[in-house]
């Protein structure tokens, strides 16, 4: 059984400490360099305002990958699907009439949005006894999220887009359109601070919602920000947000360093675990999902599943299959560089270091 830190308090959960034993060896390149090495191994990192044309055998193709086993969705709400059920909502997926994707229609997320597999709201799951985990959930977009409206769903409530770091179904109800990519744009590019906290909160016109650790408030005067509302036929129009209750902000992304990383990386410490960033009861997060926003906060771009992470980052060490726990160890005390990122089928952990022959790890786990 691992060895666990229940929270800050145990000095195992204390950044110090392992700045202390990191100081000095963080090395990563800026985000200026890394960047696009990893949109270049990673199919689903873009930018959404600068996507360009896309045919529509290719927009095709997304949706299709885009969509989960159907195992994984057996049952939906807890009611088993028969054939014609599940045969009208793929029908609701309009295959027929996707067409090329022009490279214009964009939109911005008008809270925290869920990017589904599928156009449905419905919780999907593998048997109908299964708790938990939400199967058609993808990831929790942040608010200020922009996208590229790539088809609507056959009622047209939904529109399946391509966000910075994946593709699948947001509710249209739930997005601003713009009239061009510039619009968009023009405040994406003002500067702004970079949220430390693990969580803020934000008034917006639509209510209020959750930012998380990394999310970057462009154009931030004391405590208030241009924000999009929705008008009736769901155009963009801007109005205002603000920030509410505490939150550590930084001027723009710190330099990643020893003292600052690991910092982020125990700051969230007890938060609950989330399949896609969701909770039944809230938002919450998984585990590539807490390694991106960690390297988030220092301006990276990782993409957001384990695998794509795994695949697009750098391997420093590798265990071969088999190999020896002792072998394993030696290769870890020899990493002279951080930070590192743990990959094993499915899941991504952080690397804290070693004590007394013991190898520390913080991630976002549902159960051992």
């Amino acid at each position: 059984m691992p060895y666990t830190v229940a929270g800050r308090e145990h000095p195992l959960g204390d950044p110090g400490f392992w700045a202390a034993r990191w100081s000095g060896r963080m090395a990563a390149a800026p985000p200026e360099e890394v960047n696009p090495r990893l949109a270049e191994r990673s199919p689903t990192l873009a930018d959404p305002l600068a996507l360009g044309p896309v045919p529509a055998e290719v927009v095709r193709r997304w949706i299709g990958e885009a969509q989960v086993p159907e195992t994984w969705w057996a049952v939906l709400d807890g009611r088993p699907l028969g054939p014609a059920a599940r045969a009208r909502r793929l029908d609701a997926l309009a295959l027929e009439a996707v067409a090329p994707y022009e490279g214009r229609r964009v939109a911005l997320t008008l809270g925290r949005t869920r990017l589904r597999a599928l156009p449905t709201e419905l919780r999907g799951h593998k048997t109908d006894d299964e708790d938990g985990f939400d199967r058609l959930q993808h990831t929790a977009l942040e608010p200020l999220t922009p996208l590229a409206l790539l088809h609507p769903s056959r009622d047209g409530a939904w529109w399946f887009v391509q966000a910075p770091d994946y593709r699948g179904w947001v509710r249209a109800a739930e997005l601003a359109e713009a009239e061009e990519p510039g619009e968009v744009a023009n405040l994406l590019e003002q500067a702004g601070p970079v949220l430390l906290s693990p969580t803020a909160g934000l008034d917006t016109p639509c209510g209020p919602t959750l930012l998380q650790m990394g999310s970057r408030l462009p154009g931030l005067r004391g405590n208030m920000l241009a924000y999009p509302a929705r008008r009736e036929d769901g155009r963009l129009e801007w109005s205002k947000a603000r920030l509410s209750g505490p939150a550590e902000l930084a001027p723009a992304f710190p330099p990643l360093d020893a003292a600052t990383f690991f910092r982020q990386a125990l700051a969230p410490l007890n938060r609950p675990y989330g399949w896609g960033g969701l909770t039944p009861d809230g938002p919450g997060l998984d585990c590539s999902r807490f390694v991106q926003d960690v390297f988030k906060v220092f301006g990276y771009r990782l993409p957001r599943d384990a695998s794509e992470q795994c695949a697009a980052t750098r391997p420093a060490i590798a265990f071969d299959a088999g190999e020896p726990h002792e072998a394993r160890a030696r290769k870890l005390a020899e990493l002279d560089a951080g930070p590192a990122i743990l990959c094993m089928p499915g899941h991504v952990m952080l690397y804290l270091g070693s004590v007394d022959g013991c190898h520390h790890a913080v991630h976002a786990f549902w159960a051992y």
